[in-house]
């Protein structure tokens, strides 16, 4: 660990005296600047969940598991934790113009790790260049999904972001958006720390032996006021080599409005196979041979605002498995494939004052699990009660 943050701040210095010294030379503003967050977080669960990170990142509450002596459900036990691991790093670079378009580069990591064996160490999040100019932009880099809309997703304290209910991912990717009232945003990317689960586990090989890469293509239209939007995506995965490609589409639906001094947002999610963006869904082999995904429906909304040293909201989800769109054969992968529904209601409220912010969040989940019914396409509950949890978590923040 020792050994490498110390090549992680060799690098991190390099880079400073690169930027530095070509700013000095070519006499202008460019180079790179640094800034982020130092984050604490300090989370108490009323039962044992579905998570990332020890438990950092939370999805939903653990099904049952009742213990054949006693009677007793088991993953009804309270659960504590204190992480800093959110803690972040950004780098913002500025250079000189390419064939007349603007410059810019981002690289961004946090101490999140890419799982719990490698919890605090430094990871990659954002790492992308940018060319600009008066009529669109162009991505090309490791950047957001682009079924998370960063113009409107929801401002949790909680890491999750809103996750099953809001797509949550980061993508090697090419993205150009263009500019105006009504914007055109066209992706295509591929899979790497978020990818799609199936016969060999959670792997992007799945969409490279597919031949294609995810393609998405959104309309946004809209301003400060008020702003909406859509979006179309098609993912082509190949979970065994010698069978057939099988193509899995989201759909996606969005808008923010100003509501004079409170902010209300809202989206609709409907896709399938949704698993690589940590939504409630899965990929199963199908009756007859092939592979079969099963639907998901998730709804979110959230109403917020903020005053000279307080900010509150109140977001909301709920997610919705429509079962399989044929009947299933054989093996089931994703992440809670089975599970009928998913609901979250969880308020919060932050206090802040020059750099420094510290909030608290009550964030109340509910999950209701099943199993295939006897078509085996559908999703059923009988048998199957309901579990709830309850996380409280207070969150400091100081900005640099």
């Amino acid at each position: 660990m020792k050994k490498q943050l110390t090549v992680v701040l060799i690098a991190l210095m390099g880079l400073t005296y690169f930027g530095y010294g070509q700013a000095k030379k070519a006499d202008q503003k460019f180079g790179i600047k640094w800034h982020g967050f130092v984050k604490a977080d300090y989370m108490y669960d009323t039962r044992q969940n579905v998570t990332a990170r020890e438990g950092h990142f939370l999805l939903f509450p653990s099904g049952e598991n009742i213990d054949i002596a006693s009677g007793n459900d088991l993953n009804s036990q309270a659960n504590l934790n204190i992480l800093a691991v959110q803690t972040r790093l950004t780098g913002k670079i500025s250079g000189p113009d390419f064939f007349g378009m603007k410059t810019s580069g981002v690289i961004e990591g946090a101490f999140f790790g890419q799982a719990n064996a490698n919890i605090n160490s430094f990871r990659l999040r954002h790492a992308f260049v940018k060319l600009s100019n008066d009529k669109f932009d162009i991505i090309m880099g490791q950047y957001w999904s682009p079924l998370f809309v960063t113009a409107v997703y929801p401002g949790t304290y909680s890491f999750n972001t809103g996750v099953p209910f809001q797509p949550f991912a980061r993508n090697p990717q090419i993205r150009i958006t263009t500019k105006g009232n009504v914007r055109f945003i066209g992706v295509i990317y591929s899979e790497r720390d978020f990818a799609s689960r199936g016969p060999a586990g959670t792997t992007s090989t799945y969409l490279r032996n597919s031949g294609f890469a995810q393609v998405h293509a959104q309309l946004q239209f809209g301003g400060k006021e008020f702003l909406g939007g859509f979006g179309v995506n098609l993912k082509p995965l190949r979970p065994e080599l010698g069978k057939n490609t099988i193509t899995n589409t989201t759909l996606i639906s969005y808008m923010k409005a100003k509501l004079g001094s409170a902010t209300f947002k809202l989206e609709v999610v409907y896709g399938e196979n949704m698993s690589d963006e940590l939504s409630i869904s899965g990929l199963a082999e199908a009756v007859g041979g092939g592979y079969t995904a099963n639907k998901t429906l998730s709804v979110w909304s959230e109403l917020s605002g903020k005053g000279k040293s307080t900010e509150w909201g109140i977001f909301t989800g709920y997610s919705k498995n429509n079962g399989f769109n044929d009947p299933v054969g054989g093996a089931i992968w994703g992440l809670a494939p089975t599970m009928d529904h998913a609901f979250r209601f969880a308020p919060r409220v932050g206090w802040f004052s020059g750099k420094m912010k510290i909030g608290t969040e009550l964030e109340f989940t509910s999950a209701q699990y099943g199993e295939l019914a006897a078509n085996n396409k559908d999703i059923s509950t009988t048998g199957f009660n309901s579990v709830n949890n309850v996380r409280l978590l207070v969150t400091a923040i100081y900005g640099f």
